[in-house]
């Protein structure tokens, strides 16, 4: 069990109590629940996991719990609701998520669901996993509608606009002229659907266009 908060580690250590398991191992954070990982002579049942840990975000140690070979069946705890986190909790092989305060008072439900061999995540969670990896598959094929028609100049006047430069910043850099960048900057917004600088480099990097740094 890895909990920053001793009132929640109580709560999951009677629910799986409840659940006929004894917690073997308790971690307040990242450091002593990687510790624990480290040293275990034997792999752990299961692994109840808060996500919200003084030292770090929980998502790290998720992904640890799966490498070299031992996968520890991980119920996650989170205050968190948002798709992109539920997806991403269970792209690193969670095999369930409850959402905090309500869930804890089905900690050992979801337990036991994990034991069986099913899956605990709350419907409601589940549907906005699977409304985020509709809105990501809608991206990547925008994305890559749009990689063959922004032209190479265009992409690299949208990395100068990432930056900050202005258009006479970006035509000195470019070796072009202000009004050839503004130029370039209409063609982008309008083949992006934005109006605004914000908005353009907000949605390349949304699409896969561009990286931030």
């Amino acid at each position: 069990m890895v909990a920053g908060h001793p009132v929640i580690r109580g709560i999951v250590r009677l629910a799986c109590e409840g659940a006929g398991l004894t917690v073997g191992v308790e971690a307040a954070g990242l450091a002593e629940a990687e510790a624990a990982l480290a040293s275990a002579d034997a792999p752990f049942t299961v692994c109840v996991l808060d996500l919200e840990l003084p030292d770090g975000d929980g998502l790290r140690l998720l992904g640890r719990l799966g490498e070299e070979g031992r996968t520890v069946p991980t119920l996650v705890l989170s205050e968190r609701r948002d798709g992109r986190t539920v997806l991403e909790v269970l792209r690193r092989g969670a095999a369930g998520y409850l959402s905090k305060p309500d869930g804890l008072r089905r900690v050992g439900w979801g337990v036991r669901r994990i034991l069986a061999g099913g899956a605990a995540v709350e419907p409601d969670l589940e549907r906005a996993a699977i409304e985020e990896l509709g809105r990501t598959a809608r991206q990547a094929r925008e994305g890559a509608r749009l990689q063959g028609r922004i032209t190479r100049r265009e992409r690299d006047v949208l990395a100068l606009m990432s930056e900050g430069l202005t258009m006479q910043q970006i035509g000195r850099r470019l070796q072009i002229s202000p009004r050839t960048v503004e130029t370039h900057v209409r063609k982008l917004y309008r083949k992006l659907g934005v109006r605004t600088r914000v908005q353009a480099v907000s949605r390349a990097a949304g699409l896969g266009l561009l990286e931030l740094r």
